[in-house]
């Protein structure tokens, strides 16, 4: 049976199934960390168009996060002491600011089709950028670490036109749910979800602020 995740750093092992997860005695190497991803399972590597003439380009600088989440592992929070803390022998698959600004390109790129949405380093000038920050994500464990935590995604994003650099809306989008188990497959899968759903509708409300600059309208006409 496959060896469940146990937190690190804590004074006593917090177990998240029925299978406990000791630590590695010395001598012995450790086995590579379980990886997590905030990806679709069944999407890749979405192309961005550079091509395409007269088109709304938009980039995504990497996002804001808060202390202590900008790395591959996993934090989670305790509600009653406000205590940080990372899940052991798990990790990202990535440098989370790195995950999240590539979801955040991929959901926005699905819905935003009048636009070219892409990394600021990989696509041509820009007429708007979004920058988003991080306010709330993770499990948090309210009294007990043997119950499900809630799972927490909040963001304010900023819709900024170019190169004028004057801010055309600040949005705030925040949603919480329970994980239905208390182990790392639901609950990273769980996360990702609800971040899917948060950054959906912060690009669906930041949508009718990215509409075509006047002077490439003008130069159409």
């Amino acid at each position: 049976m496959k060896k469940s995740p146990r937190f690190a750093f804590l004074l006593s092992p917090l177990v998240l199934s029925a299978c406990i997860s000791l630590p590695f005695s010395g001598g012995k190497e450790q086995p590579a960390p379980a990886l997590y991803t905030l990806h679709d399972s069944s999407s890749g590597t979405m192309e961005v168009a550079t091509a395409a003439s007269g088109s709304i380009v938009v980039v995504v600088p990497p996002p804001e996060l808060p202390p202590g989440f900008n790395s591959e592992r996993i934090a989670i929070q305790f509600e009653q002491d406000g205590r940080l803390d990372y899940y052991a022998d798990a990790q990202w698959s990535a440098s989370l600011d790195e995950l999240i600004q590539d979801v955040f390109i991929e959901r926005a790129q699905r819905q935003l089709s009048q636009a070219i949405v892409g990394k600021p380093d990989l696509v041509p000038a820009a007429n708007y950028r979004m920058v988003v920050k991080i306010t709330d994500f993770g499990p948090v464990y309210r009294t007990s670490s043997d119950m499900p935590p809630r799972l927490d995604v909040g963001l304010i994003l900023t819709v900024i036109a170019l190169p004028e650099g004057s801010v055309k809306a600040q949005l705030t989008v925040k949603k919480s749910t329970d994980a239905s188990e208390n182990r790392l497959g639901p609950v990273t899968n769980e996360l990702k979800n609800l971040l899917h759903s948060v950054l959906d509708e912060a690009v669906q409300k930041a949508a009718p602020y990215i509409t075509e600059p006047q002077n490439i309208a003008r130069s159409a006409d």
